[in-house]
């Protein structure tokens, strides 16, 4: 067995070392990520009757109530360059994403909890599977929504084919946000319930079931221009200022979460055991 030293003393005494280990377990972690993806995705499939229905059921029920809301003028919409019904759809299908990797680093190490305080699997492993989930989750509501712009006869501009960029900005940027509030939310199971909370106002101030304005307070709103940037690709859209700004942020800020969450997992850990 190899042989493990405690120290009180503090990681970044030796930063070089200290990233050093962390682009190894990041290494280690690809393969056996993998491995837990799988043995979790074949779990919930054992659990589950629709299985992947469940991915795009409540954006399919989220998009009828606002088509129907729409069309009884119980609220007004202004013009949008897709049906009304895909605009939702679409916008439903880029947030879930986001929602998905908010949620899926403390999912993940809430789910292995016994995992991390008992064994030497390095815990990027444990995010890893998490992210994996998140990007098959993605394919098939994409997928998802190629059939519905199929059966609504709208063909795709060639800009479509970067919806996946758009959905990787915006699993960043979930990501990252999720990573940083983990290392609390492991503690403390407020954390979780306060994401959904924030979650769930969040939605309201995204463009999603609504088109963006031009100026305003949303335009604040982190999400707004990866969602609608993404969203116009559709149709033909450009990429913006804003999108490159927030994707370059979020990818600088999820490696920030990351060696932050590596500086308190041992003291995460211990009050865990």
């Amino acid at each position: 067995m190899p042989e493990t030293v405690s120290s009180a003393r503090s990681e970044l005494a030796d930063p070089r070392r200290f990233l050093a280990e962390a682009a190894r377990d990041l290494r280690r972690s690809l393969g056996v990520g993998w491995h837990l993806f799988r043995a979790n995705l074949r779990a919930r499939h054992r659990r589950s009757l629709l299985r992947y229905l469940w991915l795009v059921l409540p954006a399919a029920a989220a998009t009828a109530i606002c088509v129907y809301l729409q069309s009884r003028r119980i609220f007004g919409i202004g013009g949008t360059e897709l049906p009304y019904a895909v605009h939702v759809l679409a916008g439903m299908v880029l947030w879930q994403v986001f929602v998905d990797s908010l949620n899926a680093p403390l999912q993940q190490l809430w789910g292995a909890r016994p995992m991390i305080t008992r064994s030497r699997v390095p815990h990027e492993a444990i995010l890893l599977a998490g992210a994996y989930e998140v990007a098959l989750n993605a394919l098939v509501r994409l997928a998802a929504l190629a059939a519905v712009l199929a059966a609504f006869a709208i063909v795709p501009a060639p800009s479509a084919l970067l919806l996946p960029v758009g959905m990787a900005a915006l699993a960043l940027l979930g990501f990252a946000l999720g990573l940083l509030a983990a290392p609390l939310g492991l503690l403390y199971d407020d954390v979780r319930q306060g994401l959904l909370l924030i979650a769930g106002f969040w939605f309201f101030l995204t463009p999603i079931i609504y088109p963006a304005a031009e100026s305003g307070l949303l335009r604040l709103n982190p999400v707004t221009p990866l969602l609608e940037t993404s969203r116009s690709w559709i149709t033909a859209g450009g990429i913006g200022g804003g999108f490159m700004l927030v994707a370059g942020l979020a990818a600088i800020m999820l490696v920030a979460a990351w060696l932050f969450y590596r500086l308190a997992r041992p003291h995460v850990v211990a009050r865990l055991g």
